[in-house]
């Protein structure tokens, strides 16, 4: 399991709409094995633990359940870039009709291009 302890100032805290709160860290000049650690981490989700200097820190304070942030899965995320796509469509008056039919004729775009192979794979 990868996980990395390094020493950090806690940044200027931006409090969002929906009650959540984006954290910004800096930390002093990284070694190469250090950075590729962070780069290797980046976009997964754990539990993150903060102490100033002198503080106690009591590792049984960790837990010890996978973390959980309750985002949006790939498909919801999808369905709701297409569901812009569609608002946007019907404005510009470029699509008339329900949401549903859009949303099927865009899927079907999608799964196509995958049989066809003209979406990039990974």
């Amino acid at each position: 399991m990868t996980k990395i302890i390094l020493p950090a100032s806690l940044n200027p805290i931006i409090r969002r709409k929906d009650r959540s709160v984006k954290l910004s860290y800096e930390t002093r000049e990284l070694t190469p094995e250090e950075t590729l650690t962070l780069m290797s981490l980046e976009g997964s989700e754990g539990w993150l633990m903060y102490a100033p200097n002198k503080a106690e820190i009591d590792t049984g304070d960790v837990p010890t359940e996978n973390v959980s942030l309750d985002t949006k899965s790939p498909s919801e995320r999808l369905r709701t870039r297409i569901f812009v796509h569609y608002k946007q469509a019907t404005e510009d008056g470029s699509y008339i009709g329900l949401f549903e039919n859009f949303y099927k004729v865009q899927m079907e775009a999608i799964i196509s291009g995958y049989t066809k192979k003209n979406i990039k794979e990974i």
